[in-house]
């Protein structure tokens, strides 16, 4: 076994097992959905990774990479959540659901159709063709902290699953209006559900997922970040603010949200925060050798910077510079018995694989 392996092994409850039921994972090709089928699979589970185009070997083959044929079944299968006669035959006989396919994306020509209809039809696509399966007794639903995070609390205010994000909107924040909604649209369907044909539903809400990357795509998700410090693509440090958990122990938390008991609702995955300095100044003596800023950039020329980023939105910016929300995972460790790895092996595990992908590269 591998020495990840082992690491998932140990942050995962060994009464924990897929005893051959089929579990079918949507968005199996992404950064998160990738390290969830490898979790699975390591565990026992039948995987069904849906995808839009099985033959696209550039796209999966890392996933057949992933787990040792035949001691796992990982099981490629064609599917879109926008086209819902697609979806039957991945979900025949499946009794366990992950659904994480959603853009992953902050802003677009067209918000509504890209971003937006994309998370929110495509999870009610989901989970129609779920109740027509007939076979799924539990589904898990991967949300985001953005979905909860508004940015109308007090300072002080310590968020829960309790909350919700009233203040995304499709002009400044798209990619968070559509977690929101989407999640709204999941319970909302699920509320509407016959008793006795309902299945459960559970949310998992991870912050900002950093760790390690399978393949080069993967840099579109949140750990890009790490790159542009480990690259120096930003000059300095501005000041923001990332609550941060470790992919890998997301994955675990998705194995325990299928299978234990008492799961049930909504759960924050949150492990530690700091800001981006702070960030910079972990990695930069641990990777000598790459050109790491570890000094402020002051917040005017964050602005003055987001004329020629795309990423970057002043509206947006407003609201993002020096915020450092307080985030309560206590139901996550409870009930999940979540055991978040330390911080910085994270961050380590996350500057290497960019530097073993060859996309980053040392000064000179």
């Amino acid at each position: 076994m591998s020495e990840e392996s082992m690491e998932s092994a140990k942050n995962a409850d060994s009464s924990v097992s897929g005893k051959g039921q089929r579990v079918c994972v949507t968005g199996a090709t992404g950064y998160l959905g990738s390290h969830v089928v490898k979790v699975l699979a390591e565990h026992g589970y039948r995987v069904r990774a849906m995808v839009r185009d099985p033959d696209n070997e550039d796209n999966v083959s890392h996933l057949r990479s992933l787990v040792d044929a035949p001691a796992h079944e990982v099981e490629l299968v064609r599917g879109d959540v926008m086209q819902p006669d697609s979806l039957d035959a991945p979900l025949a006989d499946c009794e366990l659901v992950c659904h994480m396919a959603s853009p992953v994306r902050l802003f677009a020509k067209d918000p509504q159709r890209d971003i937006v209809d994309v998370a929110v039809k495509g999870t009610e696509h989901v989970l129609a063709a779920v109740a027509r399966a007939g076979s799924v007794r539990r589904v898990v639903l991967t949300s985001s902290f953005g979905a909860m995070a508004g940015y109308d609390k007090p300072e002080g205010y310590v968020f829960t699953e309790r909350d919700w994000n009233d203040t995304a909107d499709l002009k400044v924040s798209p990619y968070l209006l559509s977690k929101t909604l989407a999640e709204r649209a999941a319970w909302d369907f699920h509320g509407a559900l016959p008793e006795a044909s309902r299945f459960e539903l559970v949310a998992l809400h991870p912050v900002f997922v950093m760790g390690p990357l399978f393949k080069k795509a993967h840099v579109r998700s949140s750990p890009n970040t790490v790159l542009d410090l480990l690259s120096r693509k930003i000059p300095a440090c501005p000041r923001l603010y990332f609550p941060v958990v470790d992919v890998r122990d997301v994955a675990v938390a998705h194995l325990r949200a299928l299978e234990l008991p008492e799961a049930s609702g909504r759960y924050l995955l949150h492990n530690q925060g700091l800001w981006m300095r702070e960030m910079a100044k972990l990695i930069a003596p641990r990777f000598p050798d790459y050109p790491v800023p570890t000094w402020p950039l002051p917040d005017l020329a964050v602005y003055a910077a987001s004329f020629f980023d795309k990423r970057l939105s002043v509206a947006l910016l407003r609201k993002q510079l020096g915020w450092a929300p307080i985030i309560d995972n206590t139901r996550s460790v409870r009930d999940l018995g979540m055991e978040y790895r330390p911080l910085v092996q994270t961050l380590v595990d996350t500057c290497q694989s960019f530097i073993d992908l060859g996309m980053a590269r040392p000064k000179r």
